[in-house]
């Protein structure tokens, strides 16, 4: 059988090699025959990561790879090619640690016991800066430089908006291997974490202790424009300047901010107001000015996710902070604690029992996993599915410059995290003056 296997497996690789038509045909077997059963038998091999070379075994594969469908688990693998009881497939991106692999073709599926191991691949580069103190350069990649950049914003386009100390705002882009400030002004005040709108396209930056937030809009290549929105209602009494981060609604298109005194405010973009949507938010927790980063959870729309990390009280007061991830269910405005134990430090395990350091940036793939910037403990985190928090790249407690792998990679504080839709996290590393980013596959 191993033989035979190996036979078809050349003759697999003369089909994808451009072979002649006549050898072609020497090697095709019976097309789908829906009166028949498909099988698998074997897979080979049974582990790999993204794009890993999969040969399944079977029968009545077909010879259209177009009409054949197979998933990793609940993810779709490119069909290259299928020869009848050979199929010759591509393994997809992050399906989970262990796969079940099924087949669909016509109306006959089947799931085969034997598990796939995915290895998840993950690697941290600079996009561009350097660990060294300097002032701000635009130019290329390799040119700019970055004076610590705070927060970051990506769009679908993959623009990278950064918001740089204290009052600038960078448009970085790989494909076109370029970095330019769009927005520099002298005044009080930071350009803090900011988000794009419900298409993905509009970057919105808030501006701690000034009322207003900025609109870059690439249709209007990319002019800072500077929103002052008015109250819906005058009468209510809350500050809208003193505020960290800006998320926005997809079931609403608004966007959503707390401000330092526990106050949620909702934002219409379109008609420049605002609106009190609660008040008193952990205000017997945490003492003093509150300081929240926020997002919305890809499919559970309505969730509000938010993160309150360690910070200064005002006027060099004592550390306040619960140093927790909390969510609101804007349906019921219901808070309650989705993460953290409350004790600073670090310690993998379910949620509820997990140690964070300071933790700054959250933010959210597309299947629903948490990444979380673990400032103090110079590393990234992640929340999977079931609630099991996880380190996925930097050493708890070191801090330094260093690319590579998760074993070895090093950030100092960084405290802006955004992830694109493909999966890749973009990270503002302040104490090392670039951008970074990190790959999972």
């Amino acid at each position: 059988m191993k033989r035979n296997l190996i036979l078809k497996l050349f003759a697999i690789v003369g089909l994808l090699s451009s072979c002649s038509e006549d050898n072609v045909r020497e090697v095709t077997l019976k097309p789908y025959d829906p009166g028949l059963p498909t099988k698998i038998t074997t897979f080979m091999p049974d582990s790999g990561g993204i794009a890993t070379q999969v040969i399944i075994n079977g029968s009545n594969f077909g010879t259209d790879n177009t009409k054949l469908r197979v998933y990793f688990n609940k993810k779709r693998a490119t069909v290259v090619k299928t020869i009848g009881d050979l199929a010759y497939v591509l393994a997809p991106k992050l399906p989970g640690d262990t796969c079940k692999i099924s087949v669909v073709i016509g109306n006959d599926s089947l799931v085969y016991d034997k598990e796939f191991y995915y290895k998840k691949q993950v690697i941290v580069s600079t996009i561009s800066g350097t660990n060294q103190d300097g002032a701000t350069v635009d130019g290329t990649l390799s040119e700019a430089r970055f004076y610590k950049p705070y927060y970051l914003v990506v769009d679908k386009e993959k623009n990278i908006m950064i918001g740089e100390f204290t009052f600038r705002a960078r448009l970085l882009n790989e494909e076109k291997n370029s970095v330019t400030t769009l927005l520099n002004v002298n005044s009080s005040g930071s350009v803090v974490s900011g988000c794009t709108d419900a298409k993905n396209e509009v970057i919105y930056f808030p501006v701690y202790s000034q009322p207003y937030y900025f609109e870059f809009d690439p249709e209007k290549q990319w002019t800072p424009r500077r929103v002052s929105p008015t109250k819906v209602n005058p009468k209510d009494e809350y500050d809208f300047g003193g505020k960290y981060s800006l998320a926005m609604c997809h079931v609403d298109s608004m966007l959503y901010t707390i401000t330092t005194n526990g106050e949620l405010i909702k934002i219409n973009p379109k008609a420049k107001t605002t609106e009190l949507v609660m008040e008193g938010i952990l205000k017997e927790e945490v003492p003093g000015e509150l300081q929240t980063y926020l997002c919305f959870h890809p499919t559970e729309k309505n969730m509000l996710y938010f993160v309150n990390p360690s910070s200064m009280a005002p006027n060099d007061g004592p550390i306040v902070g619960t140093d927790k991830i909390y969510r609101i269910n804007l349906n019921n405005l219901r808070i309650e604690e989705y993460a953290g134990s409350g004790i600073k430090g670090h310690e993998d395990g379910p949620k509820d029992l997990a140690q964070f350091n300071n933790p700054c940036q959250i933010c959210f793939d597309k299947d629903g996993v948490m990444y979380v910037g673990d400032t103090d403990n110079y590393c990234v985190r992640s929340i999977s599915t079931d609630g099991i928090v996880s380190t996925v790249v930097g050493i708890p407690g070191t801090k330094g410059y260093l690319d590579g792998s998760p074993d070895v990679a090093l950030f100092d504080r960084f405290w802006g995290m955004k992830i694109d839709e493909d999966g890749t996290l973009y990270i503002a590393d302040y104490y090392n003056y670039c951008i970074r980013k990190l790959t999972i596959e």
